[in-house]
């Protein structure tokens, strides 16, 4: 028989009272980092002849997108999905009422489809076009609001015309992925967990058309996606309006050779104030765009060498150096003096197809200019 001695069975009590804290402590850690839900609506248009292929592209991305978002930020994701029989005013309100929120939840509704207005309609924002029976986007935006959440983003990527048409099909170049820099969640925290209010998005403003590829998925989704990889993978500093004003730039980038007709605009409306950043004349956006107008070969030689003038003085010291990439961060292809470099864009810009400003890998110095400029370039397919 085995006889243990006073002393041995307090050590292994102690030892296993210890172990079952530790554990109890790190299931409440677990459990309490979780505990706040990311609850996502994603309605598409997958049973349409024109849109079907497209709609659901767009949700199958956008849901690996939003599931992505809300580990990043250790929130519950919560996903409900209406497709098929599920596509219609009645599927929307039923998953809208599945929804029990917290005070600190969030929640993303996401639309691909068709969309109308129509003259007697007062709202700017579309209508969402059903198996059933229409829906405004302003109105489920409102019924969302008042579940209370944290945060409430609502986005409709669908026609706003003042009739009933299909969306535009047209070829669309893939979206190109932002260059990986670093995979903190500091950019993500910001854009959904310390934003305290709600934002409104539509995919094209009133009277206007969204556009569509058959393979590629919307074009406003993709830019939108594109815009939010870039801010987490490049940006230091970043907004919701800095964010989006940047997918409207890559939107209209996108569509510059198509005719006006087909042309569309995004919008968007936020009850929260916008976020102050240093330097705003030379934020991530404003760079941006001054580099992809300035390569932009619509624009005459003299139109691109007046702003490229114009740019140095404002964005740039007269010493700056451009440290250029073409797609690995690891391996910059060369520096150049700034003056060098602006020149060659305006010189070479048909072979251009589009640049991406690195914030996190560059400089900013006195008076909001900066010293070092580091990029990624795209070339254009020869």
């Amino acid at each position: 028989m085995l006889t243990l001695h006073p002393t041995s069975m307090t050590f292994m009590s102690l030892r296993t009272y210890r172990s079952v804290c530790t554990l109890v402590i790190f299931l409440l850690i677990s459990r309490l980092s979780y505990s706040q839900n990311f609850y996502a609506v994603l309605v598409a248009d997958t049973k349409d002849p024109s849109l079907g292929v497209s709609c659901e592209k767009d949700m199958e991305e956008m849901s690996g997108t939003l599931r992505t978002i809300s580990n990043k930020i250790k929130y519950n994701y919560q996903e409900v999905i209406c497709i098929q029989d599920k596509f219609g005013k009645n599927g929307i309100q039923e998953a809208i009422l599945k929804i029990q929120c917290q005070p600190e939840d969030i929640i993303f509704f996401y639309y691909t489809g068709h969309g109308i207005n129509t003259t007697t309609e007062t709202s700017n924002f579309p209508i969402l076009y059903l198996k059933d029976e229409n829906l405004e986007l302003e109105t489920v935006h409102r019924l969302l609001k008042e579940k209370k959440p944290r945060f409430c983003l609502t986005l409709g990527d669908c026609c706003n015309n003042l009739f009933s048409e299909t969306r535009s099909m047209r070829s669309a170049t893939p979206v190109l992925k932002g260059i990986t820099v670093t995979q903190d969640s500091l950019i993500l925290h910001k854009l959904f967990v310390e934003a305290n209010g709600d934002l409104l998005i539509s995919s094209s403003k009133k009277g206007e058309r969204a556009t569509a590829h058959p393979n590629d998925g919307s074009f406003y989704t993709n830019t939108w996606k594109q815009a939010l990889a870039y801010a987490e993978n490049h940006n230091t500093h970043v907004s919701w309006e800095t964010l989006l004003t940047d997918a409207e730039n890559r939107l209209q980038e996108s569509l510059k050779s198509f005719p006006d007709s087909l042309k569309h605009h995004s919008q968007w409306v936020r009850s929260f104030p916008e976020t102050v950043l240093p330097c705003p004349q030379a934020s991530f956006t404003e760079i941006n765009r001054f580099l992809n107008v300035l390569a932009d070969e619509k624009l005459s030689f003299n139109e691109r060498n007046k702003l490229r003038t114009l740019g140095q003085k404002v964005f740039f010291n007269l010493a700056a150096q451009v440290s250029i990439y073409m797609s690995d961060p690891e391996k910059p292809v060369e520096t150049q003096p700034i003056d060098h470099f602006l020149k060659r864009v305006v010189n070479t810009a048909p072979l251009i197809d589009e640049f991406n400003f690195v914030e996190r890998l560059s400089t900013l110095g006195q008076g909001c200019t900066y010293d070092l400029v580091t990029l990624q370039e795209i070339r254009k397919k020869q």
